[in-house]
């Protein structure tokens, strides 16, 4: 159905569709459609790969943590990777990585080159070693994957001791009070383990190598049902508390890549990641599987540009089958440039004549 505003609500509060912003960057779906690509808009930056310091239930990058060694990004790709994203055309990064990016001991050399060449940057992480980071003043916004209310839950659904939780709640604390500007928000992702959900194991089967050498304390951890849906009700007054926003979801349900509203994945070329290791990735949900090249840095960090939009390119986007994408992040943006932006089948319910 069209979608819906409500005249009641003020200006304040008045939230647009995300996939509106797509109309900004028109040239670029433009390109999309013809053939002809533009450099991406956004960018996901792996500073760190292979390790992360907890171990969600219903990680979607666990296998590809598992088949990575663990590697930092070194200072001076950090550095130049500002320079180079201005002078291509990208807008922004999402400092994310399928690891924690605050394991990275020189996170900061980042936010600066970024903020010295006008690039937008956001940073998701799990919080826990927020009070290790300095520029944090730099980032557009910060998004906390906290996923619980509880530190009984925060514990048991990954893995960690429950002083890390308070620990996450006073860096909140801190940020809010030394950048209270700075746009904050906590993520839920609401699962079960006795319910209809992916946890870890169900997205890759070969699961073995993970968390082989991970350390957790001496707290018990309950390998019974676990969830954290009884107490998400309890999401808004924490971030009241806060003073920060929240984001409340579910998790990737069992056979989720059924219920997609696209047949090939047009999003890709509007982002991308860079890896810690030089390779850059097309799609953020199968690091290693879509690598355009092996070192985005070979002759001079002309390797990227010389590559993009050609055969190579748009062979290695056509080999892509959603259908094997067991949890796709980007599956609106797909649907809509599939059946809204070109002619899909399913455009008709979208009514896209309606607007």
């Amino acid at each position: 159905m069209p979608y819906a505003e409500d005249p009641k609500q003020s200006k304040n509060n008045f939230i647009l569709d995300p996939k509106i912003k797509l109309l900004r960057h028109y040239n670029r779906i433009k390109g999309i459609t013809s053939g002809d690509f533009s450099p991406p808009v956004m960018v996901e930056v792996d500073v760190v790969e292979g390790y992360c310091n907890l171990d969600c239930a219903w990680c979607s990058q666990a296998k590809s943590r598992a088949l990575k060694k663990r590697t930092y990004m070194k200072t001076e790709t950090m550095i130049r990777l500002g320079s180079f994203s201005r002078s291509w055309g990208i807008k922004s990064w999402r400092i994310a990585t399928d690891s924690e990016p605050t394991l990275h001991k020189n996170l900061d050399v980042l936010f600066q080159a970024g903020h010295e060449n006008g690039i937008d940057m956001g940073l998701t992480t799990n919080g826990v070693l927020l009070d290790r980071l300095k520029n944090l003043q730099y980032l557009t916004w910060l998004g906390i994957s906290l996923d619980a209310t509880q530190a009984e839950t925060w514990s048991r659904t990954k893995r960690s001791p429950k002083k890390n939780f308070f620990r996450i709640l006073d860096n909140i604390r801190k940020i809010k009070d030394k950048s209270p500007d700075l746009d904050v928000t906590i993520k839920y992702h609401k699962w079960s383990s006795n319910g209809n959900f992916m946890a870890k194991n169900d997205f890759y089967p070969n699961f073995s190598q993970h968390s082989t050498n991970r350390k957790f304390g001496s707290e018990n951890h309950d390998e019974s049902v676990r969830e954290n849906i009884s107490e998400s009700s309890e999401l808004p007054e924490l971030a009241s508390e806060l003073g920060v926003n929240y984001v409340l979801r579910d998790a990737f349900p069992i056979d989720f890549h059924k219920q997609y509203k696209f047949s090939k994945c047009f999003s890709t070329p509007l982002s991308g990641v860079f890896g810690a290791d030089h390779r850059f990735h097309l799609c953020c949900d199968a690091r290693n599987v879509f690598v355009l090249t092996d070192d985005y840095t070979r002759n001079d960090w002309e390797e990227l540009p010389s590559l993009w939009g050609t055969k190579k390119h748009k062979a290695l986007i056509e080999s892509i089958e959603p259908q094997k994408c067991l949890g796709c992040s980007k599956f609106k943006l797909c649907s809509v440039l599939e059946n809204v932006v070109m002619n899909g089948n399913y455009t008709e319910d979208y009514q896209v004549n309606f607007i």
